[in-house]
Order: structure tokens, then C-alpha cells, then sequence
């Protein structure tokens, strides 16, 4: 806790007589640090001096604005946190919502304050278009960039976006895994040309499409929750407020209510592929409760391409474009390389009348596709 005026005479009187800021703390029942923070800052500080006779310069003082990411790496008091940093509740409160607003998952339990390393939704967060009457909906899908991975197809992505504006696309849905993400398992790192979060981010706001008149709204998947997982940070968000065209819709799996009676389901589970290609989008129509179902579902992750029609819902797996990894081809699993074009026609209450689903595959990958864009 901060120290009251009688303490601090107290702490000043001590300090002059020559004691450390340990004892003084525990004569006091204070931490180190707030003893410490105070004397420094107070015009009875002494700077130390070497053997030379010279001054020492004085320790940086903490800055708030940094040193507060490595205090609630672990959870932290609040009153331990203020006293740490030298600033006051509402200070702290303010710094916590920049946090938030820059991507940190911010945890609260009582008075404790931590980093989040995981991040859980009991239900996908549902979202309204503001729906015009227009009779026909049309809009671009991509998945699965793993941008910052070394055998991610920019090159493919661009063309994606090229084509989807000569077609007059203005939205395209993005289901996931725009990142490579980090340590997703033992020797990862060696697949990736960035290394650090700020890195990551930085390069795909740099290359991810830019094009007149295109919004892009996207999910985060379990790679780019990696981040997450390792610093409590959010890459959705910071890729957001960095890219006014990017709209971050949440993460994993989000509904997006494109007319008062078409939902599109927007999702990047979990789970490995199967032996068949649509025996997981099967199993996750079969696991939707009636009256809930989505009309369009996009599935990312499996980095296959599929249209089927199961249980009323136009299912699309979304395809990639990341060519297949060393870690891929060990366990036999292709990568469809490509993206879509859906096309819904709404009756005048916007109920979905038909779909129609059009696939761009591209054939031959382009090997190390990335340095093609190292400085583009």
C-alpha cells in the first residue's frame, strides 16, 4: 500500500541515518519497492559514488507504461501494482484499458490483476449487418494465410484479392489462422521468417491485401492464439487498429446475421483432419442445435476445399493459402490451395433462395513465396 505522511518522515529519517530500503520496509510492514520508489523520487535521495569519488547515475525508474506487462505476467495485487509503479488507481485503470484497447488480454479476479493465457467464449459472439433489401449477397473467402510462415503463398492471397475486385467483391470473410503464429510445436520456429509478436503483426499489416472499396472481416484461429497462449496478446486486435480495412470480428467461431433471416456462420475449430474430407464438417452440422443453425457455414483450419449441403446449412470448407509444411507432409495431408467466391440470392424477407460456390484453386505453389515480398 502507498505509504502514509507518517511513514514517509519515517522513511526519510531512516534512510538518512543510513538504512537500507529493506529494513526500513519491514520496520514499516511495506514492500521494497514502495519504499524504494518513494525515497528515489524525494529531494533526500542521495546518488551513490563509486571508489573514484564520481556519481553514480541513478537506477531508471520504472516506467509504467512497460514495466506494468512484467508485473501482472503473474497475478498481481492491485494495491502491489500502484505502490510498484508509483501511480494511483485511476492511473492504473486508465493503463489497463490502453492494454486492453492494444490487444492484452486483461484477467480481474477480486482485487488481482493478470494477463489471460487463454481465452474462452461459452457462445460465438453474433453480429448485424445493416442489410439493404438487396436480392443477391455476394463475398469473398479466404483462409488460412499462416502469414510469417515460410511456406505461405502472398502471391496467391494477392491474386485472391485482385480477382475479387475486377468481380466488384466489397467483403470478404477471412475464417482464421491469418498468422503462422509461434511454438506450435517443438523446432516451429525454424518454419517462420518473423520471430516475436510485434514482428508478426508489423508484416501482415505490411502485406495482407490492401484494395479500394474492400473490407476484410476475420476470426482468428489456434495458430494466431499462440500468442495468447505465450504473452496474453490478441494479434486480432492489434492488426485492427492498424488496418482501418481489416475488421476483427472475434475469435474461432463468430455469427454474422447478413439479413434478419440468413445467419453466416464463420468458424476455425479445432482438431486434426480425417480420413475423409467432409466427415468433420459432417460431425460439427450434426453437433448444431436446431434453431440456431447458420445458413452459410465457412469452415478454416483443415486447409481443405469443399461444398456440401448437410442438415439445410451451405457448407463451405475455405481452402488455404499456405502450401504444404514439412510437418504437413509427414502426416499425408494435402493442402487445397485456393479461395471462394459465394454468391446467395435472398428472397424480399432475406431467406437464403440459393448458393452458388465458386472455387479458384491454384495448382502449383510458389516456393519461398515469402521473400518475394521481404521487401515489397
Amino acid at each position: 500500500m502507498a505509504l502514509t505522511d507518517r511513514e514517509k518522515e519515517i522513511a526519510i529519517r531512516q534512510y538518512q541515518a543510513g538504512q537500507s530500503y529493506t529494513e526500513i520496509a519491514r520496520a514499516l510492514g511495506k514492500t521494497r519497492d514502495a519504499v524504494r520508489n518513494y525515497l528515489r523520487r524525494s529531494p533526500h535521495y542521495r546518488p551513490k559514488v563509486d571508489q573514484r569519488g564520481n556519481i553514480k547515475p541513478p537506477a531508471v525508474e520504472p516506467d509504467p507504461a512497460t514495466d506494468i506487462l512484467s508485473i501482472i505476467k503473474r497475478p498481481t495485487d492491485r494495491e502491489v501494482i500502484m505502490d510498484t509503479l508509483g501511480i494511483t488507481g485511476r492511473v492504473l485503470d486508465a493503463m489497463l484499458a490502453d492494454l486492453t484497447e492494444d490487444g492484452y488480454l486483461i484477467e480481474l479476479n477480486g482485487s488481482q490483476v493478470c494477463l489471460a493465457k487463454m481465452s474462452y467464449n461459452d457462445q460465438p459472439a453474433e453480429i448485424d449487418v445493416n442489410w439493404k433489401g438487396n436480392r443477391q449477397i455476394r463475398f469473398g473467402v479466404v483462409s488460412d494465410n499462416h502469414i510469417n510462415s515460410k511456406y505461405t503463398q502472398i502471391t496467391l492471397l494477392h491474386d485472391a484479392y485482385d480477382r475479387f475486385e475486377r468481380e466488384g467483391i466489397k467483403h470478404v470473410y477471412n475464417v482464421g489462422d491469418i498468422d503462422e503464429g509461434e511454438q506450435m510445436r517443438k523446432g516451429h520456429q525454424y518454419e517462420c521468417y518473423s520471430q516475436g509478436a510485434d514482428d508478426h503483426v508489423e508484416e501482415i499489416v505490411r502485406v495482407y491485401p490492401k484494395r479500394a472499396n474492400i473490407t476484410t472481416h476475420f476470426i482468428t484461429g489456434n495458430h494466431d492464439a499462440s500468442f495468447i497462449k505465450l504473452s496474453g496478446i490478441d494479434i486480432g486486435k492489434q492488426i485492427a487498429n492498424q488496418r482501418p480495412d481489416m475488421n476483427y470480428l472475434g475469435q474461432d467461431d463468430v455469427i454474422v446475421n447478413l439479413t434478419p433471416g440468413c445467419r453466416l456462420e464463420v468458424m476455425h475449430p479445432g482438431g486434426g483432419s480425417a480420413y475423409s474430407w467432409s466427415y468433420r464438417p459432417q460431425k460439427i452440422a450434426e453437433s448444431l442445435e436446431g434453431g440456431t443453425k447458420p445458413n452459410v457455414l465457412l469452415i478454416g483450419h483443415y486447409h481443405k476445399a469443399e461444398y456440401l449441403f448437410y442438415r439445410n446449412i451451405h457448407i463451405v470448407q475455405a481452402g488455404t493459402t499456405q502450401g504444404q509444411t514439412p510437418w504437413m507432409r509427414s502426416k499425408a495431408l494435402y493442402a487445397s490451395l485456393g479461395y471462394w467466391i459465394l454468391e446467395l440470392d435472398v428472397t424480399d424477407e432475406g431467406q437464403v433462395d440459393a448458393c452458388r460456390s465458386t472455387f479458384f484453386p491454384c495448382y502449383t505453389p510458389i516456393d519461398e513465396d515469402y521473400k518475394n515480398w521481404r521487401e515489397a
